[in-house]
Parts: C-alpha cells; sequence; structure tokens
C-alpha cells in the first residue's frame, strides 16, 4: 500500500494545494491518504504502516510543482515542537515501525499563503502539474 500524505491549511488559500492534489487524484486502488495542516508523530505508525508514502505540499517557493526522492533525516533526538518535517517523520517511522520503503515529497507552488479559500491561479496549475507527478510516481511504485 502506498500512502498519500497532504500537508496544508484550506482556511489559508494556497496553503491548502495539497488538497486539490488528492482531489484531482481521486480514490486510487492500493492507496490510502491522510490529510493534516502538519506532520505529528502520531502519524509515524501510517507510515510504518506503508511500502511508500508520497508527502504532498504548499511551497513559498516559487517554480514548477516537483516531486523529489526522501531521504529520512538523520537520526538524533525529536524536535521540541508537536510538528515534524518529511523527513523527520520517515526517520520515526524507520525507528519505531522498521519502515523501509520509498519516500517521495511533491512540493506545490502557491503565491497567496493569506486567511482565506481558494487557490491562486498558480497554485491550482500547479496543483494540476502535481497530480500528474504524483500519478506518474504511483505507477512506478505499483507491484
Amino acid at each position: 500500500m502506498t500512502l498519500l500524505v497532504a500537508i496544508g491549511n484550506t482556511l489559508r488559500r494556497d496553503d491548502g494545494a495539497a488538497v486539490r492534489v488528492l482531489e484531482l487524484l481521486g480514490a486510487a486502488e492500493g492507496v490510502s491518504t491522510v490529510v493534516c495542516q502538519q506532520l505529528a508523530p502520531e502519524l509515524a505508525e501510517d507510515v510504518g504502516r506503508a511500502g511508500a508514502v508520497i508527502f504532498v505540499d504548499a511551497d513559498v517557493e516559487p517554480g514548477p510543482a516537483r516531486i523529489e526522492r526522501l531521504e529520512s533525516a538523520p537520526g538524533g533526538a525529536l524536535p521540541a515542537t508537536h510538528h515534524l518535517s518529511p523527513g523527520q517523520l520517515v526517520a520515526l517511522a524507520s525507528l519505531l515501525y522498521s519502515f523501509r520503503g520509498e519516500a517521495w515529497l511533491c512540493r506545490v507552488p502557491g503565491e497567496n499563503f493569506t486567511g482565506g479559500i481558494g487557490l491562486s491561479d498558480c497554485a491550482e496549475a500547479n496543483a494540476g502539474a502535481a497530480a500528474r507527478l504524483v500519478r506518474e510516481r504511483l505507477r512506478a511504485l505499483a507491484p
């Protein structure tokens, strides 16, 4: 099973771009989804049960949507906050649940992260491109 994790707040305009990517993808066999505003240690168990994980997150850096292989963050203590980076969550899932699958991060650039609903034209276009990238990665991960 592949886990898709959409990270973002739909009440902060383009920060909700990852949720839009999941909407565009629709349901897929062998794919489980999680939507969250930030990554928390509790998600390590879900990642640990997956064969692969793809994190989708809005990005303030301009440019095209992109997907990159994610390596787990170097070991050591967990951060003092409840918020983790995708690499830290993969490291935690590896440590606690023996996660050994592939991990990917899909970045969805946006330009408006103020309060409100709805994506900017930039984020909407990048969400479409990100959905295509994730779909390609899902095909590559399929057995």
